[in-house]
């Protein structure tokens, strides 16, 4: 399994403790129940809840080979495909990470390439053919993914500080799921790269830690079903626009700041200061740092370092065209303190380099 401890991967040694058969049935039971609450629920991220249904359905499916192995063992066809459940396993539960965190409401066609590699498993089973370095692949689409959708709460994450916007409840949420994903798949790794070396109560052991471990995060979904559903509603979506956040009431106070900035920034001059932040220039405007930054997102569309460096290449643009000063002398004295950023900053504002732009602005 990938996004919890594979149960198809892990044989459990016999006469074990029947903590690990018990948990495991409760899991699975519970799982399907969450998966059948998860597509019935109306919600306006429909998209994400199926595609958590549908990793729920699949780990039910993986987790049962800790108390019906029995049953899997007498139906051989069936238990062949086991592995095509598991390769779809993580772009189920990607996938739900990554449209919990982006607005988007539908799959696309390019989006199908997630599920070759379930098709290649089921081609070389239809086949009959032995399946090459499976158990490696196994390990590489659970990197990939799990990677994938770390990347998408670190841009989350990133993003709310930029727009100074608190943690949401559902971010939170989701770097459980993914810490707890880490944490189980880790102990599977532990059990199958020191299988040798290990010890058969020391096995036992890992194997009891990951059945509870695989409950617990079943309990925390249900709970957060429970207690939190709005999380399942799309109330609580992860990237909130800054300008969404001002309140319509408040729109002639926003005028005013607006009225404010504007007088400060052209009077005087404070994105010359090389070290200029959110707060201090929010402290010059007379203002929280949070409701200037939503200010700059609403009435200008930038981000605050944007939003600085547009006044910052206009004043250096004045410079390289009714100045001698060099292009150094030119990036420092318009506030910034690396001629990288300056050129990159420039190009992006400008359409050209600084140079380039001196020697077009001349022969006008």
């Amino acid at each position: 399994m990938h996004g919890l401890p594979n149960a198809a991967r892990a044989n459990t040694p016999f006469g074990m403790d029947l903590i690990v058969p018990n948990a495991a049935m409760l899991a699975t039971f519970m799982a399907i129940l969450l998966g059948a609450f998860l597509l019935l629920v109306p919600s306006a991220i429909r998209l994400a809840n199926s595609l958590l249904a549908l990793f729920l359905f699949t780990t039910a499916i993986d987790v049962s080979g800790w108390f019906i192995s029995d049953w899997w063992a007498a139906h051989p066809k069936i238990s062949s495909l086991r592995p095509v459940v598991v390769m779809l396993q993580m772009p189920f539960y990607t996938g739900f990470i990554w449209f919990s965190c982006f607005q988007r409401r539908s799959l696309h066609a390019r989006d199908a390439w997630h599920f070759v590699p379930a098709g290649l498993v089921l081609a070389f089973i239809i086949t009959g053919a032995d399946i090459p370095y499976l158990s490696a692949a196994f390990e590489a689409q659970y990197a990939i993914y799990i990677a994938a959708a770390v990347y998408a709460l670190w841009r989350v994450r990133l993003e709310m500080r930029t727009r100074f916007v608190g943690q949401s409840a559902s971010w939170r949420w989701l770097v459980l799921l993914v810490v707890s994903s880490l944490v189980a798949h880790s102990l599977f790794v532990i059990r199958t790269a020191f299988a040798v070396s290990l010890t058969v109560d020391i096995q036992t052991t890992l194997q009891t830690i990951a059945a509870l471990l695989v409950l617990a995060i079943t309990v925390a979904i249900a709970f957060q079903a429970l207690l939190s559903p709005q999380i399942f509603r799309g109330a609580d979506r992860l990237l909130v626009s800054a300008a969404n956040e001002i309140d319509a009431s408040d729109e002639g106070n926003r005028r005013g700041d607006t009225k404010r900035l504007v007088a400060l920034m052209d009077q005087q001059h404070p994105y010359l200061d090389p070290d200029m932040s959110l707060s201090r220039l929010a402290r010059l405007c007379g203002i929280t740092a949070k409701d200037l930054s939503a200010l700059i997102n609403q009435r200008h569309g930038l981000h605050f370092f944007d939003f600085l460096n547009r006044y910052r290449i206009e004043h250096a643009q004045r410079l390289l065209k009714d100045s001698n000063q060099s292009v150094t002398e030119i990036l420092y004295a318009s506030g910034f303190n690396a001629k990288s950023s300056f050129n990159t900053a420039f190009k992006k504002h400008v359409g050209m380099t600084p140079s380039a732009y001196r020697k077009e602005s001349r022969t006008k």
